[in-house]
């Protein structure tokens, strides 16, 4: 019987360890996640990363995000935008509708 207090503690620390908003990222959607890989010519590889990092850039400046990096995160879009201070800020975007999360 001691186990349940446990696992009561484990998945509690769990949903708090990750950012409320992020739970309401869908990675879903036309173009969510762009998972395709393949190779060229004389076997080279290419990674989709590289691809899928200008896509979300290119889809952010479309809606006036002019962001300076991307990356998928816990399937939200981060993204780090200049704050106008000199510095950064680090916002979180749905991927398939490009809902800014707080």
């Amino acid at each position: 019987m001691k186990l349940l207090p446990i696992l009561g503690t484990l998945v509690v620390v769990g949903l708090t360890s990750t950012p409320a908003f992020a739970l309401f990222c869908t990675d879903e959607g036309p173009s969510a996640g762009i998972d395709y890989e393949f190779t060229v010519g004389g076997g080279f590889r290419i990674d989709d990363s590289d691809f899928q990092e200008q896509f979300d850039i290119a889809r952010l400046r479309d809606i006036g995000v002019y962001a300076n990096s991307v990356e998928r995160w816990n399937g939200c879009i981060r993204a780090f935008v200049d704050n106008g201070n000199g510095g950064q800020s680090m916002e979180f975007y749905d991927p398939a509708t490009l809902r800014r999360l707080q």
